[in-house]
């Protein structure tokens, strides 16, 4: 569960609204090697979220379109390396591929991206709060219901919780159980499969 609020200067073209969050959506919820439906309940909790500020001040050449965007989610996902690089490179990419000139974000500082990770039960849905691991389980509770078996290629496994394949060489998420060594896209997921594990009070 994720928002992007994205500002957009006065220079950025007015008919690119839609179409900016429309890509940004996709962007943040495709991946290869991931069930359908995963993804498409990843997609209706993320909400892209297009602003055009009254006043926009900054220095710089004043012509040039500028871009903010504001990325929250859960603190227990954000609090990794990985999901700041892959955030940030897959926003500026999204939003430079809808310049004249795609290589200019990557010149020059004019699509700045912040994260913002909230505490657990600082995010609510179905008139609750709810936890990060409750989030994980919203998304892949319809792929795991399913019984739906994942078949992984050769060098990869399956995600046990959100039926994703998982390069095993470079998988640094991992768990060992009853001698098994299962593999993870994310921490959420190991979480949630760890819970899983644990006896019931």
């Amino acid at each position: 569960m994720m928002t992007v609020e994205l500002f957009l200067s006065p220079t950025v073209p007015a008919t690119v609204d839609a179409e900016l969050a429309e890509r940004l959506l996709r962007t943040l919820t495709t991946e290869d090697g991931a069930p359908e439906q995963v993804l498409g309940k990843a997609r209706e909790l993320t909400h892209v979220v297009v602003h055009r500020p009254a006043a926009w001040a900054t220095g710089g050449p004043g012509d040039r379109p500028r871009y903010l965007a504001r990325v929250t989610a859960p603190g227990a996902w954000v609090n990794s390396p990985e999901f700041g690089a892959h955030i940030v490179s897959a926003l500026t990419s999204t939003i430079a591929g809808t310049e004249p000139d795609p290589a200019r974000l990557a010149r020059e500082p004019h699509c700045v991206v912040q994260i913002v990770g909230l505490r657990e039960h600082a995010l609510g849905v179905l008139g609750a709060p709810v936890t990060s691991g409750e989030i994980v389980r919203m998304m892949t509770r319809e792929f795991r219901d399913s019984g739906v078996t994942v078949e992984a290629p050769e060098g990869y496994a399956v995600d046990p919780v959100c039926g994703m394949t998982v390069e095993i060489a470079s998988a640094r998420i991992r768990l060992t159980h009853d001698g098994v060594e299962h593999y993870f896209c994310a921490p959420g997921c190991r979480k949630v499969f760890a819970e899983d594990l644990a006896p019931a009070d």
